[in-house]
């Protein structure tokens, strides 16, 4: 048996029973299971995020639990990717989802796990004059003005834990008044890399 909770709904809902999925689950068609009852998540988002809960169901013991935590990055935009233009401001949020919700990493507080965003060529963005940062270490902020010459541009958010990278997810700005053969244009990400630190 599988069961799916977080701290904001602690009632667990069960997602797996008897090695079957449940099929009056929400996600019941995200969800498969392997011949030796492993759960399989697919197309993985930010509602994905929590703990599961293995449990073996014994006769002698009433049960017995393992449980697992699931974190999830996610990239979210302040405006829509089609009214991305040059000398608009934009906001960027990069967040992990935790057992505990939206960035709130509480459980990783001994594990130095920190949120940043770094340019194409690796640097980590400082907040200066064109580019604000805010926002607690895993739920952080880009306010950026885009100029011309970020059309096209990779914008990516790191999880590093003990100053080692663990894991990222990026955004491509494309603008829709200029006109790029070379490049089919950036999309919205959420959640295509679950992390478990």
């Amino acid at each position: 048996m599988w069961l799916h909770s977080r701290e904001s709904f602690p009632n667990a809902i069960q997602e797996v029973f008897n090695g079957k999925v449940k099929v009056n689950s929400k996600r019941a068609k995200k969800r498969s299971v392997g011949a030796d009852c492993s759960l399989h998540i697919h197309n993985v988002t930010a509602e994905d995020a929590g703990r599961y809960t293995c449990r073996i169901l014994k006769h002698q013991n009433p049960f017995s639990d393992t449980d697992t935590y699931l974190s999830v990055l996610t990239i979210s935009l302040s405006t829509l990717l089609t009214y991305l233009k040059p000398d608009r401001p934009v906001t960027i949020r990069c967040s992990l989802h935790t057992n505990e919700g939206r960035g709130k990493c509480r459980l990783f507080h001994n594990s130095e796990v920190h949120l940043s965003w770094i340019d194409e060529t690796g640097r980590k963005l400082q907040g200066d004059s064109r580019y604000q940062l805010t926002g607690p270490r895993c739920d952080i902020t880009l306010t950026v003005t885009f100029q011309k010459e970020d059309n096209n541009r990779k914008w990516m958010c790191t999880l590093t834990e003990k100053g080692n990278m663990k894991i990222s997810i990026d955004f491509t700005s494309t603008f829709s008044d200029i006109k790029d053969t070379d490049d089919d244009g950036g999309e919205e990400n959420d959640g295509k890399k679950p992390s478990t630190p």
